[in-house]
């Protein structure tokens, strides 16, 4: 009897693995050659974990080449914008990352959204995400009331070798994310190989232990396909203002969904900027010259 069940045991994995092959699931593997349900078994799956070194090319080489080859994986970065209403442009900038990391690592991705952020920004749309390149399925959300529990969600999701990556958006500067903070992130990161992003609305720049930190501004689209009178590809101004790897800079970036990756911004179209309503009425013409009106002084 005991014989039969060591043998059981022993088929379990081989099991496992078919069943996963079939179904199209990846066995993920942990530090230890354990899977996430606590098996010891070889990744029959073909997926790697990323390695201490690990690069994702964004796809413009002069951004690639300053990064010392792409975008550091199993490390944390942080994107900020200087004000809530640029949170869309951060949000994007964050999105179009994790679909390249998505290309190339099937694990899912925890979100993590703190309740002033969503409240200012919104949350995340399903649509929006797939349009992006990121399956919104893959996504596991969580509402945090507080900074301090967002961060604490993001930490422990940057223990777990069954993510691709953890998330985390909050507002302002939050006493919980100072350098200490900062450095038990990247070294969770770091650990357990799965890359942290941090999106910080409204923030100034602050000393932290992110490989790189991102400073995004929100960009005029420019012409797609010549069509100058359609919407063009999303585009960014991405300041690097810290780099571990290397100088910083400044880059205009569009994101191409098409090709799963990033092209230098083209030119804009003419009158780039806010779209006219269509349902108000015409603006008044051009004024003619404009006199400043006589004043008696005595």
């Amino acid at each position: 009897m005991r014989e039969s069940a060591t043998m059981a045991q022993a088929q379990l994995p081989a099991l496992r693995r078919s069943i996963a092959a079939i179904e199209g699931r990846p066995v993920f593997l942990g530090e230890d050659g354990r899977d996430a349900r606590g098996f010891a078994e070889p990744d029959q799956a073909g997926f790697r974990h990323p390695e201490d070194g690990d690069r994702l090319p964004l796809g413009i080489a002069a951004l690639d080449g300053r990064l010392g080859g792409g975008l550091a994986l199993s490390a944390l970065h942080e994107i900020r914008v200087e004000t809530t209403r640029s949170g869309g442009a951060a949000t994007g900038f964050a999105v179009a990352l994790l679909a390249l990391i998505g290309a190339r690592d099937p694990r899912p991705v925890l979100w993590v959204e703190e309740e002033t952020a969503l409240a200012e920004a919104g949350f995340p749309f399903g649509p929006g995400l797939a349009q992006f390149g990121l399956d919104p399925g893959r996504l596991v959300i969580v509402r945090a009331r507080r900074a301090a529990e967002a961060l604490w969600a993001v930490e422990e999701g940057l223990r777990c070798p069954g993510l691709a990556a953890a998330v985390g958006v909050t507002r302002g500067t939050p006493h919980a994310l100072d350098l200490t903070g900062s450095r038990r992130l990247a070294l969770r990161a770091r650990e357990r190989r799965v890359t942290g992003l941090m999106v910080r609305l409204a923030s100034d720049p602050e000393p932290g232990a992110a490989v790189t930190r991102w400073l995004i501004e929100p960009r005029p689209s420019g012409v797609m396909d010549g069509f100058a009178g359609g919407v063009g590809r999303p585009a960014f101004r991405a300041v690097l203002e810290k780099n571990r790897h290397g100088p910083t800079g400044q880059f205009d970036l569009e994101w191409d969904h098409a090709k799963a990756r990033f092209a230098p911004a083209g030119a804009a179209g003419a009158g780039a900027g806010a779209a006219v309503p269509f349902d108000r009425p015409d603006p008044p013409a051009a004024a003619g010259t404009v006199v400043a009106p006589y004043r008696r002084t005595a």
